[in-house]
């Protein structure tokens, strides 16, 4: 007699009922974890979302009013700079002006490499102060970790309200170093750029010029340089020569520069725009 292949599974199943309840079972609860776990997973991105959407409200509510007061004229000029933090400690600002200093970049603060809290550079309020009163021309920068746009944003409002008393026409300057090290490993180049844009986006929009610090490498291996149209660059190689050949409006060309009220070493840079404040 020859069986049909229905008749076949019909013989298997009463032959071992066991197995066959025992796979069904599984079958049925993989589908059920399945559905549960993609269902978990959309709310889960929609809590975060609505979160992140939240912050992002409540932070542009903060500082609506936190906007640059300074009309300011881009003008094409051979300048010289230096840029300082703490580390340059207690600067004499009198002396660095009769140097000839024509602009400086000032640390405003940083977000730290491991814990990621952030933090005011410790010298920035007497440096920012000093250089007002004397009338050397400001730009700051920032040092981010940030790991996602909602650490980037909560950067870029810290620099905005810890800058919103001073007079600044230079750019304010994203530096992001820390690639896939510490807090950011693991975090990929497209999350690092996208970052950095919302930083300057949102830099920009309260009326202050946005700028991205780097260096060769960062820039061969890391920074997506197309995304950033009409962000000016801030390049640091430390030569004679500078061997990066597109674009660049600021050169950081030394790391071990002396200028007269600074004890210690201190970063050289070369502008070739001043930032004028419109009279």
């Amino acid at each position: 007699m020859q069986y049909s292949l229905l008749d076949k599974y019909k013989m298997f199943a009463l032959q071992h009922r066991k197995i066959v309840v025992f796979s069904l079972c599984i079958l049925i609860f993989s589908v059920f974890i399945y559905c549960f776990n993609d269902g978990y997973s959309m709310r889960s991105e929609n809590d975060e979302f609505s979160e992140i959407q939240s912050f992002i409200d409540e932070i542009r509510e903060k500082d609506k009013s936190l906007n640059s007061k300074l009309e300011v004229d881009i003008v094409r000029k051979n300048v010289k700079g230096i840029d300082v933090s703490e580390f340059q400690r207690d600067i004499d600002w009198e002396k660095v002006k009769e140097s000839g200093i024509d602009f400086v970049m000032i640390r405003c603060g940083f977000r730290s490499m491991v814990k990621g809290d952030i933090r005011e550079d410790q010298k920035f309020r007497y440096n920012i102060s000093e250089a007002n009163r004397l009338g050397i021309p400001v730009g700051v920068y920032f040092y981010s970790t940030a790991i996602n746009k909602k650490e980037a944003l909560e950067e870029a409002s810290y620099v905005i309200n810890l800058i919103s008393d001073y007079e600044i026409t230079y750019p304010v300057a994203y530096d992001f170093e820390m690639f896939n090290e510490n807090r950011t490993e693991g975090l990929n180049d497209k999350d690092i750029n996208d970052n950095a844009i919302y930083f300057l986006d949102y830099i920009r929009s309260h009326g202050y010029h946005g700028m991205l610090y780097s260096n060769l490498r960062a820039i061969n291996y890391h920074w997506d340089l197309e995304k950033f149209k009409g962000y000016p660059l801030w390049y640091a190689q430390y030569i004679d020569t500078s061997t990066y050949d597109d674009d660049y409006v600021m050169w950081q060309y030394a790391d071990n520069g002396r200028v007269d009220g600074i004890v210690g070493n201190v970063d050289l840079n070369e502008g070739y725009y001043a930032y004028e404040v419109v009279k």
